[in-house]
């Protein structure tokens, strides 16, 4: 958590009445939605596997309350009168802030009844507890239905919420405020061209790197005890925080930043997966604890979008985490838990490994460079199936030849196909989000280093702190008070710009494979 004095933090104007009460509304909704959450990290952590109906039928009237406080009159006339307010020009950032949330949700909310809020709601439980079971059976056909059921949903949602160019925009719009599928396209280009010809140059390099230390035996607790002490290092803090075992790990929060867990995956035979894992959710959680406390039980609590969030993660796991600086200051840890494994194992010969470029078939354990062609595949399904133009039984050919085109590997079961992941249990206009947050990580990144013209030699001492305040204070406290590309704007001093990534990605990999 930010420790600096509240005094010089982002706050709200209480003294205007307006204000307070807006306040007062928010208070509430964002305490509905904590206990939302709660409930379904209890889905994902320790719910008994017969208790998934009764959990929808929860997450319904949860939702279903959410929406009333949502489209209430009081919230519409209380938004009208602050757009006719005198006061406009005597609000703090994190007034306007609130403000233009509110009205953004309200203005949404207003847009979709109240029994289909409550229909996604139980449809995205019943089918999180379908995916878990038709991936641990390798069943497509038994989730197909529940697949069908929420394509038809989002659609639903974003007819009624409205688009200007696409459908695909609508349900994009939730996650990354002003982000269309048009200007992903031109985000996205040279990520793909850059990606395919560096894989290309270094598969016809020959060059080979052995990543047999990270294969192996690896007691799961042992795992989740290196992971907490990861986490420790890079700031995370357990008094406000939690970590738990799940399917798929996630991050989330039930009152930012007094509240952050997170969960892992350990893998018993290969260590990668969950300490890239633990790094990875905990850049979420520190941004979310980062959060300024004085915005707490609004909505301007947490990050400020998707792809705001995934450039945390993605630049404490990769451009940090990657990197042979941070493993010379934190590899005595895995050491420490796995002395047997890695006692004879050098730190340069671990880092490596981690850098191992090899297409895959597994998203959350693919190397930086074939990475955002998982994330290409997956929004380009998304988008055809928003737009009406694929059969749900057609949707595993059509994985499967994506991954024959872009990786030349195929799944060899639907459990590491189309099954993997669990975001297509709840809807579409996510995963985009990845790949802005790898494009944002790495400006993010750039600025670090012009910022921090020592900052390898203080990471190869151990030293994190000195990476974390700085974003705290520059980004995390923030919140939501800024709207994502203003936001990376404030941060970096320019707009997203993909240039940052690819010249990264380049220089990064031409020095691992001596290309």
């Amino acid at each position: 958590m930010l420790k600096q004095d509240t005094t010089l933090m982002p706050d709200f104007t209480h003294n205007e009445t307006l204000i307070s009460e807006l306040l007062i509304a928010m208070h509430e909704i964002a305490d509905l939605n904590a206990l939302a959450a709660l409930a379904e990290w209890d889905q994902n952590t320790d719910l008994p596997e017969g208790a998934g109906e009764v959990r929808g039928d929860q997450m319904a009237t949860l939702q279903g309350v959410m929406h009333e406080r949502w489209t209430s009159a009081h919230l519409g006339h209380l938004l009208e009168q602050l757009d006719k307010s005198s006061i406009q020009t005597s609000l703090t950032d994190a007034d306007k802030g609130l403000i233009r949330e509110a009205r953004r949700q309200y203005d949404q909310a207003t847009k979709l009844p109240r029994t289909l809020v409550e229909e996604v709601a139980r449809t995205q439980a019943g089918s999180f507890e379908a995916w878990r079971r038709a991936r641990s059976n390798n069943d497509f056909a038994s989730f197909a239905p529940w697949l069908g059921r929420t394509i038809s949903l989002q659609r639903e949602i974003a007819d009624r919420l409205g688009f200007t160019e696409t459908r695909y925009d609508a349900l994009l719009d939730q996650y990354e405020p002003g982000m269309t599928a048009s200007k992903i396209d031109q985000l996205f280009a040279p990520v793909r061209e850059v990606t395919k010809s560096l894989l290309q140059r270094i598969e016809n390099s020959g060059h080979v790197v052995d990543d047999s230390c990270l294969q192996g035996n690896f007691d799961s607790q042992k795992q989740v005890e290196l992971s907490k002490a990861i986490l420790r290092g890079m700031g995370y803090e357990f008094s406000h925080g939690g970590i738990a075992v799940s399917p798929h790990p996630f991050t989330t929060s039930f009152g930012s930043p007094f509240d952050v867990r997170l969960t892992v995956h350990p893998d018993l035979h290969f260590i990668q997966s969950s300490v890239m894992a633990a790094i990875h959710e905990g850049g979420h959680a520190l941004y979310e604890q980062g959060s300024a406390p004085t915005l707490v039980r609004t909505p301007l609590a947490g990050g400020a979008s998707m792809g705001a969030h995934e450039s945390q993660s993605r630049l404490w796991e990769n451009n940090l985490g990657r990197s042979f600086a941070f493993w010379r200051g934190q590899y005595k840890l895995v050491q420490d838990a796995f002395p047997e494994q890695f006692a004879n194992v050098d730190v340069e010969t671990f880092t490596l490994a981690l850098n191992k470029v090899q297409p895959s078939l597994i998203r959350i354990e693919a190397d930086e460079v074939t990475y955002n062609l998982h994330i290409i595949i997956r929004y380009e399904l998304e988008r055809a199936m928003v737009n009406g133009d694929v059969a749900v039984e057609s949707l595993p050919g059509l994985w499967n030849a994506k991954y024959r085109e872009y990786l030349g590997i195929e799944p060899e079961s639907d459990s590491n196909g189309i099954l993997q992941d669990i975001h297509w249990s709840s809807g579409f206009g996510y995963f985009p989000t990845y790949t802005l947050g790898n494009l944002y990580g790495a400006q993010i990144f750039h600025k670090l280093h012009e910022v921090f013209p020592d900052l390898d030699a203080r990471l190869g001492t151990g030293e994190t702190s000195f990476i974390l305040r700085w974003l705290e204070e520059n980004m995390y406290a923030y919140g939501v008070i800024y709207l994502p590309e203003d936001l990376i704007r404030r941060v970096t001093g320019e707009a997203p710009n993909p240039a940052h990534f690819v010249r990264y990605l380049t220089n990064k990999f031409e020095k691992v494979y001596g290309l």
